[in-house]
């Protein structure tokens, strides 16, 4: 086996790859083609393979087929075909489905709908209207309320559902919730709770399910099978990000990483935050509210998007502020408000579209500033000031970063736009209300201008002194 390592991430546009020496921990070279999803995604990675070959010289001679990757350790990640999409049925919403979309979201899996207490007709029409690829099903905590979990496995039984089942509620009822999907063909899979005891949160055991399960069955869907044997597709693309941003955090094998971070991973269609912490609440007088959060936690923010989403961006923030933001930071451009909405309507409606004038790489920094500060925003925690007659106190929910010292923006714009600390800086917003967000007060800021993250994470299992120093050198401060 050569010490060359292949990394491979299928997108729904483009199929990466990134060469590896392994002995080195060092970047050989990176390339990447149109994933090519709806045909055969092998036609898209062998081209990037050539690609690859043609700058680098890896292989001795170009491509033919995908034996070259014998002898090369070989790992990959997909969110092709519009990635892993679960419904989650729970309980209380605050509870037991919350904890349900921390699970689902840190195995990099697209929640396209969650739905709380009990179901019914019209509730399982519309989840088969959603075309999940999974169910996660939780409900009560150990030895709770066990009627609704049971009503629900008997539904989704009688349904014309057909994908796997992940069961992750009261550990009491798990047997007799198996054998009722079970009893009805349905593939399932039981798991310890999610949320064993009120408020908190154990959902390692149902991320590994899903993932595994996305390696068992879900490939196949998103027409990887043909794959099996040269390429092993180990992780969601997602899954694998969290993965690397977490080795980055806690370091490997004795070695120090770099402690709790936050990661912004703009896109044209969303905004993934991921961070590392358990953000307990600080200060004095603090009243702790809410669910306890997962100390790795991504969220993913569907209508903060620099492309698909753009119209939306406005429509979240206003065509003055966009305006205002683009003339206060870039003064030496005179657009004025007709122009910067042609530009946006262009760019909403032609995805693909690259920028042409310098005003044009502001205009998408100041898009993707503002999805920057929504989406970490909705992330962190949030804390409000109280006065009662012992005095003042802030009650907190969710994760409090303040003081979390490293923020690493990832994701295209990082890469192709001059303006990435622009993007990054935050002014820390306080609502009409005096509800302040608690997010990073004065942290490092650092990017990831390589695309190395989703590499690091497929690493970070077997070659973890790998994958941290990988981290290491290619997450690099703001220029």
């Amino acid at each position: 086996m050569s010490s060359l390592a292949i990394l491979i991430d299928f997108g729904s546009t483009f199929t990466k790859v990134t060469a590896v020496d392994l002995d080195q921990a060092q970047v050989i070279g990176r390339s990447q083609s149109p994933s090519t999803v709806a045909t055969d995604v092998r036609e898209g990675l062998l081209r990037a393979l050539n690609l690859l070959h043609e700058q680098h010289s890896l292989f001795g001679e170009f491509p033919k087929d995908l034996s070259i990757l014998s002898n090369h350790t070989v790992l990959a990640s997909s969110s092709a075909a519009g990635g892993l999409r679960i419904a989650v049925v729970g309980n209380v919403p605050g509870l037991t489905v919350e904890a349900a979309n921390h699970a689902a979201l840190g195995a990099g899996a697209k929640i396209v709908g969650s739905t709380s207490f009990k179901l019914n007709a019209d509730k399982i029409t519309h989840m088969t209207g959603l075309r999940p690829d999974m169910i996660l099903l939780t409900g009560g905590v150990d030895g709770g309320d066990s009627e609704t979990i049971l009503h629900n496995a008997r539904l989704l039984a009688d349904s014309t559902l057909t994908v796997p089942i992940v069961a992750a509620g009261n550990r009491a009822v798990a047997e007799e919730v198996v054998a009722i999907l079970r009893h009805a063909r349905k593939e399932v899979r039981v798991v310890d709770n999610v949320m064993p005891r009120a408020g908190v949160l154990a959902v390692e055991a149902a991320r590994e399910a899903i993932r595994e399960l996305f390696m068992a069955r879900i490939t196949q869907a998103k027409g990887l099978d043909g794959l099996v044997g040269m390429v092993p597709v180990v992780l969601p693309t997602p899954m694998a990000v969290l993965r690397g941003v977490r080795i980055g955090a806690d370091g490997a094998a004795g070695e120090k990483g770099w402690g709790d971070m936050l990661v912004v991973d703009v896109g044209g269609a969303t905004t993934d935050v991921h961070s590392i912490g358990y953000g307990h609440p600080q200060g004095e007088n603090v009243i702790a509210q809410g669910l306890a959060e997962s100390y790795a936690k991504r969220t993913v923010e569907g209508d903060l998007g620099i492309r698909f989403n753009a119209a939306t961006i406005v429509g979240r923030v206003g065509l003055d502020k966009l305006l205002g933001d683009l003339h206060e930071e870039f003064q030496v451009f005179s657009v004025g408000a007709e122009q910067l909405r042609d530009y946006i309507e262009q760019i909403t409606e032609e995805t693909g579209t690259v920028p042409q004038e310098k005003w044009h790489l502001a205009a998408d920094a100041v898009l993707a500033n503002n999805a920057v500060t929504l989406a970490v925003e909705r992330h962190v925690g949030r804390r409000e000031r109280i006065v009662a007659r012992e005095g003042e106190a802030w009650v907190h929910s969710g994760k409090d970063m303040r003081e979390t010292h490293t923020l690493i923006g990832a994701g295209g714009v990082f890469v192709h736009n001059p303006h990435a600390g622009y993007i990054l800086s935050q002014r820390p917003l306080t609502d009409s209300h005096g509800v302040q967000a608690l997010r990073p007060r004065d942290p490092q800021v650092y990017l990831d201008s390589s695309y190395i993250l989703y590499a690091v994470g497929l690493l970070s299992e077997t070659m973890p002194q790998v994958a941290l120093r990988l981290f290491q050198r290619y997450i690099v401060p703001v220029a």
